[in-house]
């Protein structure tokens, strides 16, 4: 068994699904239907772009937490952009697409970027 099958937290995903606005336009938002899974979370630091759009506290000082996540293999669980993920009681959102890691069929893994959201 490989480390990339063992997961340290439950976590609840929200999965990206397409529906349709009240104009009729096709969108993709997070689904309101959770799904819980076995993941690793992990901090991660942020880069240079997200640090400037760090948000501010009460006080005025620059906050921003940055999180990587890895859903544990064999859950057959994709992350969009505009999924969310509930870890520990708060939400958090996906930044951008997952990155893939495929040099083999034993490390073959997916890493997806949290931000609070």
């Amino acid at each position: 068994m490989s480390l990339l099958d063992r997961g340290t937290e439950t976590v609840i995903v929200y999965p990206e699904i397409e529906g349709v606005d009240s104009d009729g336009n096709p969108m993709r938002y997070p689904s309101p239907t959770g799904i819980e899974v076995s993941a690793v979370v992990q901090v991660s630091a942020a880069s240079g772009t997200s640090a400037r759009r760090a948000e501010q506290d009460n006080e005025g000082v620059e906050t921003e937490e940055n999180y990587r996540l890895r859903i544990v293999r064999g859950q057959n669980v994709f992350l969009g952009p505009r999924a969310r993920v509930e870890w520990r009681g708060e939400l958090w959102s996906v930044v951008g697409f997952p990155r893939r890691y495929n040099g083999s069929h034993r490390t073959a893994h997916m890493d997806y970027a949290l931000r609070r959201a």
